[in-house]
């Protein structure tokens, strides 16, 4: 219909928060303090000290304890789903977490009231999120995408495609054209909306 969207949406720290969590299992783990700022979800680079082992055995601690299908879903990012749903907006889940986590992803949604929402759940099958994304951006025919990670903003916008990228501490710089920093839902669905009325009009 005449100004209805593609909307490609993120879940971790979009969504759902995420890497604060990580970060603190993290620091449980291992004793090290990532602050927040620098954070990144590989950050086992920074630690060589690190085993493959002992890495290993922290994905399996965070397994065990359904992690990924657990992370508290933000209330004004599910109110702004049904929003953008009910005004007829087409939505699709373009996450950066693995294929393996699937079904972490689907129960996610699912206990959130969310998943039905969703035309496609799309995961990545272990290609860099930054050509991964740009990918789906083409493959789906969105008309825009909604992150938090900086490189892959960068990457998407360059497709080109509008981005809205939530204002993290971990995504801090100056953003190029067609990229738009946003510091909550209210200004996302406004800036929606703008996008929809221009488009129909």
């Amino acid at each position: 219909m005449p100004g209805s969207l593609r909307i490609g949406i993120d879940v971790d720290d979009v969504l759902a928060e995420s890497l604060p969590g990580y970060l603190e299992a993290f620091r449980r783990r291992f004793g090290h303090d990532v602050r927040i700022e620098d954070a990144a979800w590989e950050i086992f680079r920074r630690y060589p000290e690190i085993s493959a082992t002992q890495m290993w055995g922290f994905f399996s601690e965070l397994e065990a304890s359904d992690f990924l299908a657990t992370r508290p879903v933000y209330p004004e990012a599910a109110r702004a789903m049904r929003t953008l749903a009910a005004g007829a907006h087409r939505l699709f889940v373009v996450t950066g977490r693995l294929s393996q986590h699937r079904e972490h992803t689907r129960r996610l949604l699912l206990q959130a009231g969310l998943l039905e929402l969703f035309e496609q759940v799309v995961h990545r099958d272990g290609e860099p999120s930054a050509e991964y994304k740009p990918r789906i951006v083409r493959e789906l025919k969105l008309d825009l995408l909604i992150e938090d990670e900086l490189h892959v903003a960068l990457a998407a916008a360059g497709v080109p495609i509008p981005v809205l990228l939530f204002d993290r501490p971990w995504n801090q710089a100056d953003l190029p054209p067609g990229i738009t920093r946003v510091t909550d839902w209210n200004q996302v669905l406004r800036l929606i909306a703008a996008q929809a009325a221009a488009r129909s009009g």
